[in-house]
């Protein structure tokens, strides 16, 4: 009973951690993650989208990070985005599919994010 109550509480943790993260101003073509320098952070960690979106990462820092997410549904298997981002690169993708992505940085796997795109 404990560990079911214990698994309840984390989910609804998670929900409310989503929610309070979720909200992002969309840049003019779409939304902006950004990198800013030596946080080792993706700003917004948290975001939600509508299928059909854009999201824009933008590396601010100083050195290189790569962003990588799995397609939905392929358990890890076949990648959705591998891109590199230099110091004062942007990276534009369009999320076509409804799902949760869960994405990090190949370099420094303390960032990480995630990405609810709604229909």
């Amino acid at each position: 009973m404990r560990e079911r109550s214990a698994r309840w509480a984390l989910a609804g943790l998670a929900a409310g951690w989503l929610a309070l993260g979720a909200s992002s101003s969309p840049a003019a073509d779409g939304h902006q993650i950004v990198i800013e320098p030596e946080t080792y952070l993706f700003a917004p960690q948290a975001l939600s989208i509508r299928q059909g979106d854009t999201v824009a990462w933008t590396n601010r820092d100083g050195q290189m990070h790569m962003v990588v997410t799995s397609k939905p549904d392929s358990n890890g298997q076949e990648l959705e985005i591998y891109a590199r981002l230099n110091p004062g690169e942007t990276f534009k993708h369009q999320f076509n599919s409804p799902a949760a992505y869960y994405y990090f940085c190949a370099v420094h796997f303390q960032m990480w994010g995630i990405i609810s795109v709604n229909p």
